[in-house]
C-alpha cells in the first residue's frame, strides 16, 4: 500500500462512460491516494469483466482496491461473496457486524484463507447513523442485569475486535465515538464523510483516523487533482 492515508471513494454519479471515468480518476490521482473504494452504486452497472479491469489498473498503480458491500449474510452467503470479489481482484470488503460475532468471525477467517481483507463497519458518517448504530442494545452474554445494556456501535466494535479484523469504519463526522474507541483498539480506523458529509479532517487525524475515505469533494470538483493535492496537504500537517 502507497503511503498516502487517503482512499478514494469511486462514487461517480451515473454516466454513459462510467468505467472510462474511473479509470481517468485513477489514474490521475494515484500517485496521492493509496486505496480506492467502490460502493454498490458503481458496482452494479458494470460487469464482471469491467470491475476486473478497473482494480487491474489500480493495481498497476500498487494501490488496494475495496469492494464497499457492508456484506451482512449467512457463512454460506459470505464465502461465496467474498469468492467472487476475489476473483474480481478485490483486495478486502467491508462488513456490517450486524450478522453476529460469530459469523464475522467465520467470515474473517475465510477471507484471510485467501489473503483477502475484512474491515467491519462499526458508526456511519450520515446524520440519521444514530438511529441505527446508537441505539441502546440488550447483551445477553453480560449476566449482571446492571450490565447488560449497551449501545448497538460497542457491540460491533467488540465483534470486530474479537474477529480479527483488518479495520473499522467510523465515519468522521462522529468525533465522540472516534475519539472513544480509538484509545481502545490498534485496528487502522477508516473514516468516511469528509467534505460532503460534514466530516473535518483535522478533528479526524486528532480523534485517531488513520484512513480518510474521500470521494465526491474530489471527484465532482472543477480540478480533483489539485483538491486532492489540497487534501492531502491538510492531513499530513495534522498527523
Amino acid at each position: 500500500m502507497k503511503k498516502s492515508p487517503i482512499i478514494l471513494a469511486l462514487d461517480a454519479t451515473p454516466r454513459k462512460d462510467l468505467k472510462n471515468f474511473i479509470k481517468s480518476m485513477i489514474s490521475l490521482l494515484e500517485h496521492h491516494i493509496c486505496a480506492i473504494k467502490m460502493n454498490f452504486h458503481l458496482i452494479l452497472p458494470l460487469s464482471f469483466s469491467e470491475i476486473t479491469e478497473i482494480n487491474r489498473l489500480a493495481h498497476s498503480y500498487g494501490l488496494v482496491s475495496i469492494a464497499d458491500l457492508k456484506l451482512n449474510d449467512i457463512k454460506s452467503t459470505n464465502e461465496i461473496a467474498i469468492y467472487y470479489l476475489s476473483m474480481m481482484k478485490f483486495d478486502a470488503v467491508i462488513v456490517n457486524p450486524f450478522m453476529g460475532n460469530d459469523e464475522l468471525r467465520i467470515a474473517s477467517k475465510l477471507a484471510h484463507k485467501i489473503n483477502f481483507g475484512i474491515i467491519a463497519l462499526v458508526y456511519m458518517s450520515h446524520p440519521g447513523a444514530e438511529q441505527g448504530f446508537g441505539i441502546n442494545v440488550v447483551d445477553k452474554k453480560q449476566v449482571a442485569a446492571s450490565q447488560n445494556v449497551t449501545q448497538m456501535y460497542k457491540l460491533f466494535f467488540d465483534y470486530a475486535s474479537q474477529s480479527s479484523v483488518d479495520g473499522i469504519i467510523i465515519g468522521a463526522t462522529q468525533d465522540k465515538i472516534l475519539k472513544e474507541l480509538s484509545c481502545l483498539t490498534r485496528i487502522p480506523i477508516y473514516s468516511p464523510g469528509i467534505g460532503k458529509q460534514g466530516g473535518e479532517i483535522t478533528k479526524a487525524a486528532k480523534n485517531g483516523t488513520k484512513f480518510f475515505i474521500i470521494g465526491r469533494s474530489i471527484i465532482e470538483s472543477k480540478d480533483p487533482l489539485e483538491v486532492v493535492q489540497n487534501i492531502k496537504q491538510e492531513i499530513s500537517n495534522n498527523i
